[in-house]
């Protein structure tokens, strides 16, 4: 894909905008060294045409730290809804959610001695008010696996309690958590995973069964298929409740960045076809760009 990057007055305010943040746990880096474009491309008729827009943005600085996040509507193509990460040297210590260009929540990350995740603060933001909606502490053994997270409410009690089941390998077999004053940042509250390796100890298969604070219980079962450079070529992804099957073909360039996506559903249709490209700025005015 060869068509010139976009920058839209939208994506111009983002920068500006950040690039005067600073937080005491950390800053927002404000230069842009590479920008990677994910786009998707029109369907006609199960068919690939050439019509194509970008439905998201990876902006990192020039020492690789990721600071922006972006994603394009793919009715209106305008970016609504973003992120923005802020780090301490390398560390990446939080991250605001906007949607529809409001600041809906941020998160706040902090490390142990070990440089592990120790901390995560959620906060959310309704009406310029701001409230801590769940505080989480990991524990972690000495293989490096988090074996527990507690959770603690806006009053600082416990909320919940999560405990952590994996096999040889290292993969998360279960999770349950116990508790009703709070709820998990990411919601599960019940998560059972059954595992299959290949020869080269590869995940080949998994069935995951997750359960959702307020939510219906879901089984996926997935498939995996690599190339013979490790690549993970295909996905078949199989909704145990709702019986559909997704698959997803993957294409890599000889650096193993991603190159393409195709999804199919179960009658073989093209439901999505998306590529990306990879850009550099070497400039401060990003006058001057080099596609890799």
């Amino acid at each position: 894909m060869r068509k010139k990057l976009q920058i839209t007055s939208a994506f111009v305010a983002l920068i500006l905008v950040a690039s005067n943040v600073a937080l005491g746990q950390g800053v927002k880096p404000q230069n842009i060294y590479r920008v990677t474009v994910n786009s998707r491309y029109v369907i006609e008729n199960g068919e690939r045409t050439s019509k194509f827009f970008a439905i998201g943005q990876l902006i990192s600085d020039s020492l690789g730290r990721m600071h922006t996040e972006i994603d394009y509507n793919w009715e209106t193509r305008y970016p609504d809804n973003y992120r923005w990460h802020y780090f301490d040297e390398m560390a990446k210590v939080k991250t605001d959610f906007f949607v529809k260009e409001k600041l809906s929540h941020f998160k706040v990350f902090k490390y142990n001695a070990n440089n592990q995740f120790a901390e995560q603060l959620l906060y959310k933001v309704n009406n310029g008010d701001t409230v801590l909606a769940v505080r989480e502490v990991h524990a972690y053994n000495n293989l490096g696996h988090r074996t527990q997270t507690t959770g603690y409410n806006i009053q600082g009690k416990r909320g919940f309690r999560t405990k952590y089941k994996y096999d040889a390998n290292g993969s998360e077999l279960e999770r349950r958590v116990r508790g009703k004053r709070a709820v998990p940042s990411d919601s599960i509250i019940k998560l059972k995973r059954i595992v299959e390796y290949d020869s080269l100890n590869r995940v080949k298969s998994e069935m995951v069964t997750t359960e959702k604070f307020a939510q219906p219980k879901t089984s996926v079962q997935t498939f995996y298929t690599y190339d013979d450079k490790g690549n993970l070529v295909e996905v078949v992804i199989k909704d145990q409740l709702k019986g559909t099957t997704h698959r997803k073909e993957y294409v890599y360039r000889s650096d193993k960045r991603i190159q393409g996506l195709r999804v199919y559903d179960s009658q073989n249709n093209l439901l999505d076809y998306q590529a990306w490209r990879y850009e550099i700025y070497k400039t401060a005015n990003r006058t001057h760009r080099v596609l890799e």
